[in-house]
C-alpha cells in the first residue's frame, strides 16, 4: 500500500480508495468496481471523503455540526487508519479530526469477501468541552465523476409498494426521502440501483446496489453538478427532525449502508445481497419459512372460535404448516369488533373465543400445524382501557389536539415505561401460551405531533432518531427473550422493509395488495434486494384472479393463503392442495436457491411506474436453481393479453451445459408434460413460451436425469 493511500475493497477489488493530501485532508480517489479514477492527478480535484458544512460552498454536506461555543464550520483532517479481521473479511476504521474543535469522526467499514459486499457507517465523537448539535450525518457519501448514471428506485404508498421508477440523473439533486417514523418505506423504500453508462440489464452493465439499514425516516440524495460533472450520493436518516444533541464524551453513530457491485449486470448484485442477507442480516436466514394460512381476508373482524377451528381443518387439509390469527381477537370492555376500539387491551375477547388463545393453539397442534398471532404493539385506540388509564402514554404535544388516524394513536416508545409495557405485553402472551410460535407485528399509522416528554426540551429536535432507537430497543428485546418465535414485520403492508429491522425479524409482509398481477411487479422489484424467503406472499381474492394464477405467483416467494376456505370450489381446493405439494417439494430452491430473472415485465431503459403501462411487456419469468446446478424451478407469467412482445421462449440460467435434465410442467391444473433436454439447449434455445391467455402461469421443474 502506498504511503497515505487507503484501499477498502472486497476480494474481487471492488470498493473504495482514499488518499491523504499534503494539507492532511482525506480525498476519495475511487469507488466501485474499479476503485481508481486515475493516478497522477492532483488530489485537490478529487472529492473529500466526508464533505462537511463550510468546506464545499456549492455542494450539500455529509456532516453538519454546530460545535460547543457556536462555531458552525467543520474541517476534518486525517488522524489514522486501523484494520482488524472479522469473520467475513476486514474491518476498517478511518479516523478524522477537527483539530480546532476537538471533534472526532470515524468512517467505519466491513468487507465481506465471500459475498462481495461492503458495509459502511459514520461515527461522530464529541471531544469538546460541552454539548454539540449534529444536524446532518450521512452514513455514506460516495462520489463519481465523468459518467452517465441511471437511478432505479422504488416507493408508492399503501397497496402500491415497490413501484419501480428508472431515470437518468441530470444536473441538480434527485431527492428520495420519507417521513412519519413508523412506516416510512411505504413512501420510499431504502434500496436503490445505480447503473453507469447505459441502463443495466440482468447480465450486462456496471451497476451498484445500495441498501440503507434504518427503520426510520430515510433520505437518499443524488447530487450531479460541478466540479467536472461529479455525482455524489448522500445516504442516511432524513435530517429533518433528526438534529441530535451529543453530550461531551458521547458518540453518535449513523445507520449502516450496504453496498454490492457488479460489472456484469443486476443478477450478480442480487445474488450477492441475497447470500449476505441470509447469512448476516435477517434472523435465522437458513431456517425454512412455513406455508401460512391467515384468516384476515376470509373473516376480517367477524369470526368466532368455531370458524377459526374450521379454517384450521381446511389449512391442514391443504397442507399449510401454520395458522395465523389476525386482528380482532382481543378487547374486554372495548372489544375489537372493528378498527376503532381495543388496541392496547391485549386480553382475549371471550365472546368470540371462549376457550382463549390456549384452546386455538391446542386445536392447531391437534391438526399438526403451528399457531401464530397478530399484534400491533406500538399503537392504541382512544377507545381502550389502556388509553383511559394512560392518556399521557401517546405521542402528542400538550395543549394541542391529538390527531387520530385509523381511529388510533401511537404509543410513545421514547418513554421507558411504555417500552416496558410493550415488551411485557408480548412476553405475557408468549409465556402464557407456549403454543404461539409466530407473531405478525403490525403498525398501521404514522406519527403526528412528533415529540416526547421523555426527552428534554433541547432534545425534541432529534425526536425521529430517538423514536427509531427506542423502536429498535423494543424489537431487539423481544427477539432476544423469545428466540424461537418467528416474527413477520408488517407496517400497513411493506412500510418497514429495511435490513436493520430484519435483524430481529424473519420476513416482511410485502404489501397488503395481493392482486397477483400487481404482486408479480412488486416481487420482481423487491427481488433485486431481498431474498424470496423474506417476502411474504399469499393467495387471496384481490383482483378476482384465478386461484391457480394466484398460487403460481405466491409460490415464487414465501408461500401462503389468505382465503375464505369455505368458499373454495372443489376444483380450487384441489389447486391449492396441489400448489402446497409442489411448493414443499421445491421450497429449498425458492428459499435457498440462486434467483434468475429471465423475462422482465419492464422494457429496458423505459421510465417505469404504476401508470407506465407503455413500459410494460406483459410477460415475466424467473427461476431458482440449486448451487450445484442440478435442479431448478421456473415460473412464467402472462399478465396481459399476449401481443407482439410475448417471448417466443425462456432461455434458462443456472444449469450445467454438460448435463441432461428432465423438464416437467408442475403448475396446479396444468398439463402433464415431460421432456428431456441438455443444460446447453435449455440455456441457449430455452423453454417454449406456452401462455396464450392473460393471467395465466406455467411452472417447470428441471432436474438432472439419473
Amino acid at each position: 500500500m502506498d504511503e497515505g493511500r487507503i484501499e477498502i475493497t472486497t476480494e474481487d477489488g471492488a470498493g473504495y480508495r482514499f488518499e491523504v493530501a499534503d494539507d492532511g485532508r482525506l480525498h476519495q480517489t475511487g469507488f466501485g468496481i474499479r476503485p481508481s479514477w486515475g493516478d497522477g492527478l492532483p488530489l485537490s480535484v478529487f472529492p473529500l471523503a466526508l464533505p462537511t458544512w463550510g468546506e464545499g460552498l456549492t455542494r450539500a454536506p455529509a456532516l453538519r455540526v454546530t460545535h460547543h461555543g457556536g462555531d458552525p464550520l467543520t474541517r476534518l483532517t486525517f488522524a489514522g487508519h486501523e484494520r482488524s479481521v472479522h469473520r467475513g473479511g476486514l474491518a476498517h476504521t478511518v479516523r478524522l479530526r477537527d483539530e480546532a474543535r476537538g471533534l472526532e469522526v470515524s468512517l467505519g467499514f466491513r468487507t465481506w469477501d465471500g459475498d462481495g459486499v461492503i458495509e459502511q457507517w459514520t461515527e461522530v465523537h464529541n471531544g469538546e468541552g460541552g454539548p454539540i448539535t449534529v444536524y446532518e450525518l450521512a452514513a455514506a457519501a460516495p462520489a463519481w465523476w465523468g459518467i452517465d448514471a441511471w437511478l432505479t428506485h422504488h416507493g408508492g404508498g399503501w397497496a402500491e409498494e415497490w413501484q419501480t421508477h428508472e431515470e437518468r440523473l441530470i444536473p441538480g439533486t434527485k431527492l428520495l426521502q420519507s417521513w412519519g417514523g413508523v412506516r416510512p418505506h411505504l413512501q420510499v423504500n431504502p434500496f436503490f440501483l445505480l447503473s453507469f453508462g447505459d441502463p443495466s440489464t440482468e447480465l450486462a452493465g456496471e451497476v451498484l446496489a445500495g441498501a440503507l439499514a434504518w427503520g426510520g425516516n430515510v433520505r437518499m440524495a443524488f447530487e450531479l453538478g460541478n466540479p467536472m460533472g461529479q455525482l455524489r450520493a448522500l445516504c442516511g436518516w432524513n435530517p429533518v427532525g433528526s438534529e441530535v444533541v451529543v453530550e461531551a464524551g458521547d458518540t453518535l453513530r449513523s445507520p449502516t449502508m450496504v453496498w454490492a457491485w457488479s460489472a456484469s449486470g443486476r443478477a450478480q448484485t442480487s445474488h450477492r445481497l441475497h447470500r449476505w442477507i441470509c447469512a448476516n442480516s435477517v434472523r435465522d436466514g437458513d431456517r425454512p419459512r412455513p406455508v401460512v394460512m391467515n384468516n384476515w381476508e376470509a373473516t376480517f373482524f367477524g369470526f368466532d372460535q368455531q370458524k377459526l377451528v374450521s379454517m384450521m381443518d381446511d389449512a391442514a387439509d391443504l397442507g399449510a404448516e401454520l395458522f395465523l390469527l389476525d386482528d380482532g381477537w382481543f378487547g374486554d370492555r372495548h372489544p375489537r369488533d372493528n378498527d376503532d376500539a381495543g388496541l392496547g387491551d391485549w386480553m382475549v375477547d371471550r365472546r368470540k373465543l371462549p376457550g382463549g388463545i390456549g384452546a386455538l393453539a391446542a386445536a392447531a397442534e391437534e391438526r399438526g400445524i403451528r399457531f401464530g398471532l397478530w399484534v400491533e404493539p406500538e399503537m392504541v385506540n382512544p377507545r381502550s382501557e389502556l388509553y383511559e388509564a394512560h392518556p399521557d402514554w401517546v405521542v402528542h404535544q400538550p395543549g394541542r389536539d391529538r390527531r387520530e388516524e385509523r381511529q388510533q394513536l401511537v404509543l410513545d416508545l421514547c418513554r421507558p415505561e411504555v417500552r416496558e409495557f410493550v415488551v411485557d405485553t408480548i412476553g405475557g402472551l408468549l409465556d402464557a401460551h407456549p403454543g404461539i410460535s409466530y407473531l405478525k407485528w403490525d403498525a398501521n399509522r404514522d406519527v403526528s405531533e412528533p415529540g416526547s416528554p421523555a426527552l428534554p426540551a433541547d432534545r425534541q429536535s432529534g425526536y425521529w432518531v430517538e423514536l427509531a432507537r427506542a423502536t429498535q430497543e423494543v424489537m431487539s428485546e423481544v427477539a432476544t427473550r423469545w428466540p424461537d418465535v418467528e416474527l413477520m414485520l408488517c407496517a400497513s403492508g411493506g412500510g418497514r422493509v429495511d435490513l436493520q429491522s430484519l435483524r430481529w425479524f424473519h420476513e416482511v409482509w410485502t404489501s397488503d395488495n395481493t392482486d397477483p398481477v400487481d404482486r408479480v411487479l412488486m416481487q420482481w422489484a423487491a427481488s433485486h434486494f431481498l431474498p424470496a424467503r423474506v417476502l411474504g406472499a399469499h393467495v387471496t381474492r384481490w383482483g378476482e384472479r384465478p386461484v391457480e394464477f394466484g398460487c403460481a405467483v405466491a409460490m415464487s416467494a414465501r408461500f401462503g393463503f389468505d382465503l375464505d376456505t369455505a368458499g373454495l370450489s372443489d376444483q380450487e381446493r384441489q389447486v391449492c392442495r396441489a400448489a402446497v405439494e409442489v411448493y414443499l417439494a421445491h421450497r429449498d430452491l425458492v428459499q435457498d436457491g440462486d434467483l434468475h430473472r429471465l423475462v422482465s415485465p419492464w422494457r429496458v431503459g423505459a421510465v417505469t411506474s404504476k401508470d407506465g403501462e407503455a413500459a410494460r411487456t406483459g410477460s415475466a419469468a424467473l427461476s431458482y436453481s440449486s448451487p450445484d446446478r442440478r435442479r431448478s424451478i421456473v415460473f412464467a407469467y402472462q399478465l396481459d393479453e399476449p401481443g407482439g412482445a410475448t417471448p417466443a421462449a425462456v432461455p434458462l440460467r443456472g444449469l450445467d451445459p454438460e448435463l441432461t435434465y428432465e423438464v416437467r410442467r408442475v403448475e396446479p391444473g396444468g398439463p402433464d408434460e415431460v421432456a428431456t433436454a441438455t443444460g446447453a439447449d435449455l440455456m441457449d434455445r430455452g423453454l417454449d413460451w406456452p401462455l396464450t391467455a392473460p393471467v395465466t402461469a406455467a411452472i417447470w421443474s428441471v432436474t438432472v436425469t439419473a
